[in-house]
C-alpha cells in the first residue's frame, strides 16, 4: 500500500460513524448474501458477525502491526468493507470441516404457524446412566452460576436443565435462532475454557440438546 494511504485508527471510526442507513443496509445485504453461500460452514455465525469482524479486522489493520485489513482511503470505505467480508466469509468456506456433525441449532426449521420443529424432537433417545446424568447436573448448575438468568445464555442452559429441545427453548425464552446459536457459542467457549469440553465434535454431553 503506497505511503500515507492507510487509515488510521480514527479515521476508520470516524469512517463507521458516518456509515448512512442506506450503506449500512447494503452491508447486511451483502453480508446475508455471503453467509447463504456458506451454508454449514457459516457454523451459526450472523451477517452481523461477519460485518463485525471486517470492521475489527479493519481497526487491527489501522493498528499498522502486521495484522488485520489497511483499508486504503483512495477506496470507498463500504467498497473495503465489502471486500474484507468477502474474504473472510471465504477463508471461513476453506477453513471448514464438511465432516464436522450437524448441530441441531443448525437443523431446526420454522412452520407457517411460526412454531420451531427440530428433526431430533421426533428421536427416540435412551436413558443416560446415572453417573452420567449426575455429571451433566453438576456441569449445568455451574453453568447457571456462570450466566445471568436473564441473558440468552443462561435461559439456554435453564432449558438444557429441564431437557427441553433447541426448538422448544426458543419458543418457551422468546429467542431467535441466531441468539440461540449465539448463545451455544458463549457456552461452548466457557466450558472450553474449563478444559471440560468433550472430545467428539459434534456433541456437549449435555442430553444432546445443542
Amino acid at each position: 500500500m503506497p505511503e500515507g494511504t492507510g487509515a488510521t485508527g480514527d479515521a476508520v471510526n470516524r469512517a463507521i460513524e458516518a456509515l448512512r442507513p442506506a450503506e449500512l443496509l447494503r452491508l447486511k445485504h451483502f453480508a446475508v448474501w455471503r453467509l447463504c453461500g456458506l451454508g454449514r460452514a457459516s457454523c451459526g455465525r450472523t451477517w452481523e458477525d461477519l460485518l463485525s469482524e471486517a470492521t475489527l479486522s479493519t481497526l487491527e489493520g489501522a493498528a499498522n502491526n502486521g495484522g488485520g485489513r489497511r483499508w486504503n482511503q483512495n477506496v470507498n470505505f463500504v467498497t473495503h468493507l465489502v471486500g474484507a467480508m468477502r474474504s473472510i466469509s471465504s477463508h471461513w468456506k476453506r477453513d471448514f470441516d464438511e465432516q464436522e456433525a450437524d448441530l441441531e441449532s443448525e437443523i431446526v426449521t420454522c412452520s407457517k404457524e411460526g412454531e420451531w420443529i427440530s428433526p431430533l424432537d421426533y428421536v427416540v433417545s435412551n436413558h443416560a446412566s446415572l453417573e452420567s446424568d449426575l455429571s451433566t447436573r453438576e456441569v449445568l448448575n455451574r453453568l447457571s452460576g456462570q450466566f445471568p438468568t436473564d441473558s440468552a445464555a443462561g435461559r439456554v442452559v435453564e432449558g438444557w436443565k429441564k431437557d427441553l429441545t433447541a426448538s422448544a427453548i426458543m419458543q418457551s425464552y422468546e429467542l431467535t435462532k441466531s441468539e440461540y446459536q449465539r448463545a451455544v457459542r458463549q457456552i461452548r467457549e466457557c466450558l472450553v475454557g474449563w478444559g471440560w469440553w468433550p472430545k467428539r465434535r459434534g456433541s456437549t454431553d449435555l442430553g444432546g440438546r445443542q
